[in-house]
Order: C-alpha cells, then sequence, then structure tokens
C-alpha cells in the first residue's frame, strides 16, 4: 500500500471533489497530505490498513537468502514460530513514524511462489506453482557480468504438473481476468507514486535536504516529493495484454538514459501471420508461447537487434555532441532470434545502455565508453566523483573516501539478551557469497552436500576454535537477539581470529537442527542472526548520481557484518 486509503479510492474522492484532470487529480492529493487527512502508509506500517496482503514470490528465494532479518520475516509477515529475542527499541527512536507497542504478527494473508525447488521460501508458502526447470522451457538468461545470453531449451517437457514461469503467469493473468469480471468489471483509476529517477529532469532538483511535510519548502511532485502517475487500470483486460504486445512500443524504447524508435520494428511483427493475437478486432503481436515472448525482447533490444543499437547511438551523439555510431557500424545487420542462440553462441552487441566497447572481439570493460570515446559518466558533472558535495554526505563524513571501523557490538546492540550456556566467545560474524561452491539455488544438490559435509558450515580460525574447546566438524550454535543458525564448524587457518564465516546461503530444507540455546525450537540460516540496517546517505535523492534506479541506487540492506555468540553444541537433535 501506499496510503492509508486505497488508491481507487482515492481518486473517486478527489472526483468527487470537483477534480477532473490529472493535474487537479495530483493537487487535491498533494492538498490532503499536507493536511494530515491523506497519510502515507509507511508512516503507521503497524495499522491493518497499511498491512501488504498478497506476495508472489519468483525467481528468488525471499524467505531465505533475500530476507535480512529471516526470523522477523517469519514472525511479522508470517506469525508463525521464530527464534528471534531481541526487545523493541523503536519506541524512543522514531518521530515520523507512528509507534504501535504491540506488533503485529502474520500480516500476509497469502504467499504465492513459482519455484522449481523446494527451498526455504516455498517451504513457508501457501501455493506453491511447481516451475520447470532450465532444460524443460523455453526463456532467456542474462546478466551485467558477461556479454553472452543463454537461451534456455527444452529438452523434455516439464515434469508432472510443472510448467513454464511464462505459462504459470499467462494462466493467473487469465483466472485474473476471469474474476474481474465480477469485481472490477468497469476500468478503475489508480494512481501511482514513482521515485525522482534518475537520468530524468528530477535528477538535479534537491541540491539540498528539505522536508516539505515540515514546511521547509513547498509540496512539489517530482521535486521536492515523488512523482504522481495516474493510470486506468482495466482488469478485465489483463489476460489479453499479458499475451499481446501494444502499440505503446512504437513511442520507444530505452534505459539508463538512452532511447531509440522502433516503430518499424514492430510494425514487422505485425507481418508475422502465425504469430498474432486479434483483441477487439484489432491485430497485435502475439506473446502467448514462451518463444514469442522471448523474440520480442530480442528484436526489440539494442543488444540484439544492429539497428536498434545504431539507433541509440544516433541518440546519444544527439545528446552528447560526440561521433559514436561507428562503434555499431560492422553490426548493423545484426538480427539474434531464439533460434539463432540455440544453434550457435552469440555475444551482444554494443549498446550505449551499456558502458563497455566489444568492438573486434575486444573483452567486455566497464566503462571504456566513457573514458576512450569522453562519453560523459552519469553523475552530476559527468566526472567520475571522489569529493561527494551532497549535504547529507557531507553531515555524514562521507564526502570524501574515509576508512570508518566497524562498529562495535554496543551500536549494533544484538546481545543484549543472549547468553553463553558454555564455553563459547564472541566473534564478528561475516556472511559472504560463496566464492568457492555454489551458493545457492543448487547448492541442495546431493554432489555439493556431499563436497560440503552436507549443510553450509561456520568457518572459525585455529585460534578461536582452540579457546572455545571445537574441532573441525563439531555442531555448533551462532546466535544472538536476532536469531540461531546451528551447524557443523569449519576450522580453517584462513580464518582471523576473531572472525567467523557463514556462507550464503543455507535452506531449511535439509541439515537444520533443534536449537539448545532456543529451548529446542528449529533453527534457521545465515540470515537468522542478520537484520536490517539502512544506511541513511543511500536514501539521498535528486541529485545527479544519487538519484534512485531500480536496482542500481537505493537503500540496500547492508546485512555482512554483526556480532554473534558462538559455543559447541552438547546434544545434536532433528
Amino acid at each position: 500500500p501506499q496510503y492509508n486509503k486505497p488508491n481507487f479510492e482515492i481518486v473517486k474522492d478527489a472526483k468527487k471533489a470537483g477534480a477532473n484532470s490529472d493535474r487537479e487529480i495530483k493537487d487535491y492529493v498533494v492538498d490532503q497530505l499536507k493536511t494530515k487527512k491523506l497519510d502515507y502508509s509507511v508512516c503507521d506500517p503497524d495499522d491493518e490498513v497499511n498491512f501488504p496482503r498478497v506476495w508472489y514470490i519468483w525467481r528468488g528465494n525471499a524467505l531465505m537468502s533475500s530476507a535480512k532479518g529471516h526470523e522477523y520475516f517469519l514472525k511479522h509477515y508470517l506469525g508463525t514460530h521464530h527464534n528471534s529475542i531481541a526487545d523493541e527499541v523503536a519506541e524512543k527512536l522514531v518521530e515520523d513514524i507512528k509507534y504501535r507497542s504491540e506488533s503485529p504478527k502474520g500480516k500476509m494473508d497469502l504467499i504465492v511462489n513459482l519455484n522449481f525447488r523446494m527451498d526455504t521460501s516455498a517451504l513457508y508458502s501457501d501455493i506453491v506453482l511447481p516451475a520447470a526447470s532450465w532444460y524443460e522451457k523455453t526463456d532467456l538468461n542474462s546478466t551485467d557480468m558477461h556479454s553472452f545470453i543463454h537461451p534456455l531449451s527444452a529438452a523434455i517437457a516439464p515434469v508432472w504438473e510443472s510448467k513454464s514461469d511464462w505459462m504459470i503467469f499467462r494462466e493467473i493473468a487469465k483466472a485474473t481476468s476471469e474474476m474481474a469480471r465480477i469485481e472490477y468489471s468497469e476500468p478503475v483509476m489508480d494512481l501511482v507514486n514513482i521515485p525522482i529517477a534518475h537520468d530524468s529532469a528530477g535528477e538535479i532538483s534537491q541540491p539540498d535536504i528539505k522536508d516539505w511535510s515540515k514546511g521547509e519548502c513547498e509540496a512539489i511532485p517530482g521535486k521536492s516529493m515523488h512523482n504522481m502517475v495516474l493510470v486506468e487500470r482495466d482488469y478485465t483486460k489483463i489476460y489479453e495484454k499479458f499475451i499481446s504486445l501494444g502499440p505503446n512500443i512504437k513511442n520507444g524504447l530505452g534505459a539508463h538514459g538512452n532511447a531509440y524508435q522502433c516503430a518499424d520494428f514492430y510494425d514487422d511483427m505485425l507481418k508475422e501471420r502465425d504469430h498474432i493475437q486479434k483483441v477487439d478486432g484489432v491485430e497485435y503481436p502475439s506473446l502467448y508461447e514462451d518463444e514469442e515472448a522471448a523474440n520480442a525482447v530480442l528484436h526489440l533490444s539494442s543488444i540484439s537487434n544492429g539497428e536498434l543499437s545504431n539507433r541509440a547511438y544516433q541518440g546519444a551523439e544527439k545528446r552528447t555532441g560526440l561521433s559514436l555510431t561507428d562503434i555499431s557500424e560492422g553490426s548493423k545487420d545484426v538480427r539474434i532470434n531464439y533460434k539463432d542462440l540455440q544453434a550457435k553462441i552469440h555475444r551482444y552487441n554494443d549498446s550505449p545502455i551499456w558502458s563497455g566497447i566489444m568492438k573486434g572481439g575486444r573483452a567486455y570493460s566497464a566503462f571504456t565508453y566513457n573514458k576512450e570515446r569522453l562519453v560523459p559518466w552519469r553523475t552530476l558533472t559527468g566526472r567520475q566523483h571522489f569529493y561527494l558535495d551532497h549535504e547529507g554526505y557531507i553531515k555524514f563524513g562521507e564526502h570524501l573516501p574515509t576508512y570508518k571501523p566497524s562498529p562495535k557490538p554496543e551500536a549494533y546492540g544484538e546481545l543484549k539478551n543472549s547468553v553463553l550456556t558454555g564455553k563459547g566467545k564472541m566473534l564478528n560474524v561475516l556472511t559472504p557469497h560463496g566464492k568457492w561452491h555454489m551458493h545457492s539455488t543448487y547448492g541442495d544438490t546431493i554432489r555439493m552436500l556431499t563436497l560440503s559435509r552436507g549443510m553450509e558450515p561456520c568457518w572459525l580460525s585455529e585460534q578461536d576454535a582452540a579457546e572455545m574447546g571445537i574441532k573441525d566438524n563439531d555442531w555448533v550454535e551462532v546466535f544472538n537477539d536476532n536469531g540461531v543458525y546451528s551447524t557443523r564448524a569449519c576450522v580453517s587457518a584462513r580464518i582471523p581470529k576473531g572472525v567467523c564465516f557463514v556462507y550464503h546461503s543455507p535452506e531449511r530444507t535439509y541439515s537444520i537442527p533443534k536449537s539448545q540455546v532456543r529451548g529446542g525450537k528449529r533453527a534457521g540460516g545465515h540470515n537468522s542472526f542478520t537484520r536490517l540496517h539502512l544506511k541513511p546517505n543511500l536514501m539521498l535523492g535528486g541529485y545527479g548520481q544519487f538519484t534512485y534506479h531500480f536496482n542500481y541506487w537505493g537503500p540496500v540492506g547492508v546485512n555482512r557484518d554483526t556480532h554473534v555468540l558462538v559455543q559447541k553444541m552438547d546434544k545434536v537433535e532433528f
């Protein structure tokens, strides 16, 4: 939820008050916020009207590997068993958020998980929709870690009741549209808050930190506060929109400040008569099948369509005043489709959306585009920054690269109620990504489990292990007020004294015994002793590179460093 009132109701109220245009509706909402007649959900997260209710989990292990503070997810989102014993300390710390003495337990009504394996998230989901695995479906896999596109190919049909991800979402869209004919038979107007975005005019809107809610500046959407967009939702048409590619594509595509026109390529898709969907008498390119969706992506992307790559560089030339189209001249005729990927490995085309240059078979290296062709960096000045002149960075002492020691255990405050019951020590725990093994998805196969003691061990230094009377392969408990993880010890000369490692990411599906320090309740995983720590600097926005972009700039869960107590287990029970 965005507000303490449903978005549809807010728009209806605005129209009743005489607001008709988008501008008038936004002005109405701003006035309601300023006069406190309307409030943000985040200002009172424990009020029932502000709870999230339905959670779709897809292509991620949200309840374990991504859940910084796993035990709090179990407690507050799911309302189930947990191992947290931490005291609530927020009452005297929060000012703008309403504090409620009784924290809610079990906010979610429904958790739906699309998954090809039984991981921790699937264990706790209400519904698990079995997804086809790698060699059972048509799909695309890519990353910015290398310059190749991987096709997932169906060597066999999906086993038992499993279906491809695309097909599962297609069926959900169909069922939702059918239900909407009863509940939402007519289109409704939705109010969507969107952040001030990088590569937009808004990224120079906030040179100072001023709070409109405290009267320090005027509340102006897109300048001193988030943007607002009104969107018409026709829930009866979700399925039809899912299986067809709409004409808005003809307005152009792009990312990271680069744009290109592709209307003619959209029209070319309409000429493929075997791949057409007709909706209300109008023809659209079909996205019904997995392969049609994959080909639509490849056909319209600048990294797989050489002509569109060239157009993107033309746009970059206009924006920068530099000559850049020569980078793509040799690949203008390249067109990669799904069957091409199955037959032969293909690299991306060069594209201004990425910052490397691969022309002539060159290995991808980030920022060669900026350094060699003098294309400005996407920063406030167009240069790399070592001095950050933003008020927030200056106040936090991070305006220049500066060493900062890790916080002391007292600062974290995560060992107030935890007590050693045997011979043990307090250690600084790190939860790094696995470097010497498969760190999550395929770590639970028999072969990988055989190579890793059948679990994710706790790595200890030889000195610390000796002081605690722990030998290699002994069972240990790693715990603090947030939760507990029970596993075997891996004693290694590579670990420095005072530190222990638990690599990302264990699962609750195997080798998790009951905890002794938590009264025989089942132990958790590597995120059981972590919790969210939001860094204020990363919430700054509207100032060059300090402007929100999904998965690029925004508050991250700083969870890799805390303190725990470690001790040997006397008795191991499953």
